[in-house]
């Protein structure tokens, strides 16, 4: 049954949304036990020296960019895989809704387990540590900087989930390698304009640019943060529903 790809239906997507939560349930059971032992574990064992919230400075990151990125990249494995793409294509859902399940599972859907996972992880790993130790890492509790990092992810994770739907295996090492293709493209790029507008401030010895007037570097400072929190993640999550559309056809 096909279905006219702008129309939006709240039970339909429920419907797919609880279809692919049935389908990747074991794997994703798999993977977030083995990333919660694996916290508790380094939890417990460290805690006798004590970080206090540093520890989830660095551990809380981990879990929710490197974990919510490669969950990402493995969102549209079905729609790569011939027999699976068939039964995922002929869902009597509209593109709309098929991209509208993934775009919440791979944002606030993963950022939500996560953050509630990590808590109860921390916590439990608090009680334990407190019993064998008689000292504990504090209880995650999300600060301002967990949050900015929430809000990274869910930025950052567009890209992923165009990676995923776009390329056909190894979709997250081909994100990542176009992406450090296109920053050294772009460094290039700014050396280039560099030496062809500053050459008379450009040491060259140590690439220094002395001269730039500061006000050219807040524009490119502020086209930097505007490009990425305003302008990348509708980019790239309207790229995938293209993307999406065509695989339709």
């Amino acid at each position: 049954m096909m279905h006219n790809n702008n129309v939006f239906s709240v039970a339909r997507a429920w419907y797919a949304l609880r279809a692919d939560l049935q389908q990747q349930r074991r794997a994703v059971l798999v993977g977030a036990g083995a990333a919660a032992a694996l916290i508790l574990a380094v939890n417990v064992t460290s805690a006798n020296n004590a970080l206090g919230a540093g520890f989830h400075a660095a551990f809380f990151p981990l879990v929710l960019v490197v974990g919510g990125l490669l969950f990402t990249s493995t969102l549209f494995a079905d729609l790569h895989d011939k027999p699976r793409a068939h039964a995922y294509l002929t869902l009597p859902i509209s593109t709309l809704e098929r991209w509208a399940v993934r775009l919440l599972l791979s944002t606030v859907g993963y950022a939500v387990v996560a953050l509630v996972g990590y808590f109860l992880v921390t916590l439990l790993g608090a009680g334990v540590s407190q019993l064998i130790w008689g000292r504990s890492h504090a209880v995650f509790t999300p600060d301002a900087d967990a949050w900015r990092t929430v809000l990274s992810y869910l930025v950052t994770s567009s890209l992923f989930l165009f990676g995923a739907v776009y390329f056909r295996r190894w979709h997250a090492i081909k994100v990542i390698l176009g992406v450090a293709a296109l920053w050294v493209a772009l460094l290039l790029l700014g050396a280039g304009l560099a030496w062809l507008l500053f050459s008379g401030h450009l040491d060259a010895r140590t690439l220094n640019i002395a001269g730039i007037p500061p006000r050219l570097q807040e524009a490119v400072e502020l086209g930097a943060k505007v490009f990425f929190w305003g302008i990348m993640g509708p980019l790239f999550w309207f790229l995938t529903y293209r993307r999406l559309s065509r695989a339709e056809v």
